[in-house]
């Protein structure tokens, strides 16, 4: 009897705390809105103790290079568990999945109807075709609740509610200062800080930089020497650069998602001691630039478009830098189709004179690609000032590695001469196409030359 009385408990308990939050969205966002519109391909409902219906966000692709048509993305809050219906308004459903792939979510089919189940926040995409190319894709930011949401009135909180906000291409925030944009929020606008400290930004909402051509303008948000930022829970859409640029010490980026079209629209870059985690990357740069010392990137989801590199290690590294962890890890796509020199999941092109080491890899999961893996040079380039004496990559280890495609392009280790070498690699444990690798020629080039010490031990 007290076995059951203690079931029933804790079924009620487990009820009580679930909860889901959707949000409005501004009667801007209509049909005629030619950078975000409701979609015309999905409809999304969610149920724990109601019924939901989200809005499905949707963008049109931006660049005669893109690969899919459209992004559509859904944005809600929840814990507990939650229902997910998913209708496809044109056509039946022979095929969907569930990405990230380890998160092992089934699914049920019912004509043009796919239905699943959530149990935890995340990011994640459904998927109704199979290869490399998806049309439109369907993205579900499941955050969690959030917590701490400030006062209106909070003398420190710079406060944008529900409905559209022109804020222009310099917002400045002060130091000590926190910015909450609610989930219903749609700021069209950058911000920027500088020579500051204790600066966050949190809420629900989205910033769009839909009013900047591509390469105009600033980076989305710019933190310059500003020490102790704290960035949660926003998305950032149509970025005309970067979407997120810190220098300064102690950068802390979770939950964020982000979504670009153009070149150069790179996702983040910040400083040192920095934590990158539980973020979304569609964008079509470099996802995660690993230039600064002791960076952690950590539980992320990647959709690597067509340019760029998911974790790009240095163009033009002039100071030398290092201690970086890059562990647990999704990229679930990688649209690459051409043989640039940025083009590889983990990439350098080192024309700097730094001298770079000890970095980690570890847990990395690559879905739904075909070009190379690694891609790890010392060269001359155009963005960096090449020093003919000193400039190299070393002590690196890239562990437990699955890669479940077929490179079009074997992966390439090389320095460029004796004075600027890449050295010291250790691989452990790589999976490619299903099959554990024996030796490292099966899917690396190594250039004897100017290379040292590149091992693979499978322990």
């Amino acid at each position: 009897m007290k076995k059951l009385v203690f079931f029933i408990f804790v079924i009620i308990c487990s009820a009580a705390f679930a909860e889901v939050q959707t949000y409005s969205v501004p009667a801007d966002i209509s049909s005629g809105n030619s950078f975000i519109y409701p979609s015309k391909e999905y409809k999304v409902k969610l149920f724990q103790d109601q019924i939901f219906q989200p809005f499905v966000y949707t963008m049109s692709a931006m660049h005669s290079t893109n690969v899919s048509k459209t992004t559509g993305w859904i944005n809600f809050s929840f814990s507990g568990k939650v229902k997910v219906q998913v209708t496809k308004v044109n056509g039946t459903i022979v095929f969907c999945q569930i990405l990230p792939k380890n998160k092992n979510i089934k699914v049920e089919i019912k004509g043009n109807v796919a239905e699943f189940e959530l149990s935890e926040a995340g990011h994640y995409s459904v998927e109704f075709q199979q290869g490399i190319v998806i049309d439109h894709p369907l993205l579900l930011f499941a955050n969690p609740l959030e917590t701490d949401v400030p006062s209106k009135n909070d003398p420190n909180t710079i406060f944008f509610g529900d409905g559209i906000h022109e804020i222009g291409d310099k917002y400045l925030i002060p130091s000590h200062k926190q910015v909450y944009i609610s989930g219903g929020a749609y700021i069209k606008g950058q911000f920027y800080a500088e020579n500051g400290e204790n600066i966050s930004m949190s809420g629900r909402g989205i910033i769009s930089g839909e009013n900047y051509p591509a390469r105009t303008a600033n980076h989305m948000l710019v933190f310059k020497n500003v020490n102790n930022v704290k960035l949660e829970g926003i998305t950032i859409i149509h970025a005309p650069r970067y979407m997120i640029s810190v220098s300064g010490q102690k950068t802390d980026i979770n939950n964020v998602k982000m979504l670009g079209w153009w070149f150069s629209t790179d996702g983040i870059s910040a400083g040192e001691n920095s934590v990158i985690e539980n973020c979304f990357f569609k964008v079509n740069d470099d996802a995660i630039k690993l230039y600064s010392s002791h960076t952690i990137a950590r539980k992320n989801v990647i959709w690597q478009m067509e340019n760029g590199a998911p974790f790009m290690i240095s163009w033009n590294g002039t100071k030398d830098f290092g201690n970086c962890q890059v562990i647990d890890n999704d990229i679930i796509r990688v649209e690459h189709s051409w043989d640039n020199e940025n083009l590889a999941v983990i990439c350098a092109v080192h024309g700097g004179k730094a001298r770079i080491s000890h970095f980690l890899f570890e847990d990395l999961r690559i879905d739904n690609s075909d070009w190379r893996v690694f891609h790890v040079i010392t060269k001359p380039n155009r963005w960096g000032k090449w020093d003919p004496e000193q400039g190299s990559i070393a002590d690196m280890t890239f562990k437990n590695i699955s890669y479940t495609g077929t490179q079009k392009i074997k992966s390439l280790i090389m320095g460029h001469d004796k004075n600027h070498l890449v050295s010291n690699f250790t691989f452990k444990n790589l999976t490619f196409g299903n099959k554990k690798v024996k030796n490292l020629s099966e899917i690396l080039i190594i250039d004897g030359d100017t290379t040292q010490d590149i091992r693979l031990r499978n322990d």
